[in-house]
């Protein structure tokens, strides 16, 4: 389980990650629930603090300002996991249920023969939500030309360089809430 922290919460003025719903941070929100499914950790920027970030271990970007690539392929150059369920900091309403039925998921594929290097969900609008997405380890090499060419689009990735399927968000509608970003003071508003 990888929660991205690392952006610069630009839209919203401050720290997402550090924004209350329920009396608690979004990411300890958030990583409450991931670590439900599996060990956690926190991807974040070369600057943040970690001392308040407790006994989570954190993944610092190898490569700095290269977004959702950029953490994915610094958490598999230091981790030995070869999935990840990768969450924003800024989906305080992901849930655990969810996560298992992506993993399910993903299992049910596998049984069937196929082998995918993601699972990612996509909107009617054609959106792909990158953040609320299974990846695999083989994408490892992908990221790093990515990163490295510093083509760093991630729905771009997802639907033409790598063999991720993408799932209807009809497949998934009684986990719609999971989905909902937190980006600006407005959205915030709305989410209390």
């Amino acid at each position: 389980m990888l929660l991205l922290m690392g952006g610069k919460s630009s839209r919203m003025g401050q720290d997402k990650a550090q924004l209350l719903l329920g009396g608690q941070p979004f990411w300890k929100r958030i990583a409450q629930e991931l670590s439900a499914c599996g060990r956690v950790y926190l991807s974040v920027n070369q600057t943040q603090d970690g001392k308040a970030l407790e006994a989570y271990p954190m993944i610092r970007d190898v490569v700095p300002d290269c977004g959702v690539m950029g953490g994915l392929y610094s958490a598999f150059q230091a981790i030995e996991e070869d999935l990840l369920f990768a969450c924003a900091c800024d989906m305080p309403f992901v849930n655990r249920q969810f996560v298992q039925w992506m993993l399910n998921r993903w299992e049910e594929e596998g049984r069937k023969g196929r082998q995918w290097d993601g699972i990612v969900v996509c909107g009617d609008d054609g959106k792909t939500y990158v953040t609320a997405a299974l990846y695999h380890r083989r994408l490892q090499g992908k990221l790093e030309e990515q990163v490295r060419q510093r083509r760093l689009r991630m729905h771009t990735f997802v639907r033409e360089e790598a063999n991720i399927l993408l799932l209807p968000m009809g497949e998934v509608t009684s986990f719609s809430r999971c989905f909902q970003n937190i980006n600006t003071p407005e959205d915030y508003r709305r989410c209390l």
